[in-house]
């Protein structure tokens, strides 16, 4: 019996020298595979044309600013204010992570519809795009106001898909008049108007 465990004993030091070896040991990992793990879905590329604008004025005044003496000043921004509607939109679609390519001017017509490389195409017309400044002792009243009319189309089946009036609307007083704060109202009019868009469910239903 003691000659039958010292043998087991050998044999199991032979097996173990038998499996040593110099050097690294390469280790060959084997993950099982995730069924539940799906390829996220690329969202569609937006093309946007550039906004019309619509407001028979001169396309870089965007206010005024009066005072009780009766002396009136326009506000103006350099550029258009096509540009700024059309950048502005730019930057909240691509703040969501959406692809966005520039695309020539659309007229708004499904006959219109050109843009390549897009899945959706977005263009509009400025309505309105005003803020004005009434100043009066110890009081100034500011008021911004956006009106946009944005067309959505769908580049497979060619055609509108979507048509929506998006407005924006502040009001603000103060004790004296403040060039930075009717800068700051009419950016968020435009930003709460543009934005709008993407609350609008159809609308986001193609976004995904």
């Amino acid at each position: 019996m003691r000659q039958r465990l010292y043998f087991l004993l050998i044999l199991g030091m032979v097996a173990v020298v038998g499996c040593a070896q110099k050097g690294p040991v390469l280790l060959d990992l084997r993950f099982p595979s995730d069924a539940s793990a799906v390829a996220a879905k690329p969202k569609p590329v937006v093309g946007v044309s550039p906004f019309k604008d619509d407001r028979g004025k001169t396309t870089s005044v965007v206010g005024k600013k009066s005072i009780p003496s009766g002396l009136e000043n326009d506000l103006v921004i350099q550029g258009h204010a096509s540009d700024l509607v059309t950048a502005r939109l730019v930057d909240i679609l691509s703040a969501k992570g959406i692809t966005v390519r520039m695309v020539p001017a659309w007229d708004l017509t499904d006959a219109g519809i050109k843009a390549e490389g897009a899945d959706i195409l977005v263009g509009g017309e400025i309505k309105g795009l005003w803020v004005e400044s009434v100043s009066r002792p110890f009081n100034t009243n500011i008021k911004a106001s956006v009106q946009l009319r944005v067309s959505v189309a769908d580049m497979a089946e060619k055609k509108i898909i979507r048509t929506i009036n998006l407005n924006s609307r502040q009001e603000r007083e103060n004790v004296l008049f403040s060039l930075a704060q009717v800068e700051d109202m009419l950016a968020d009019a435009v930003t709460a108007a543009v934005s709008q868009l993407l609350e609008d469910e159809e609308v986001k239903k193609k976004l995904k």
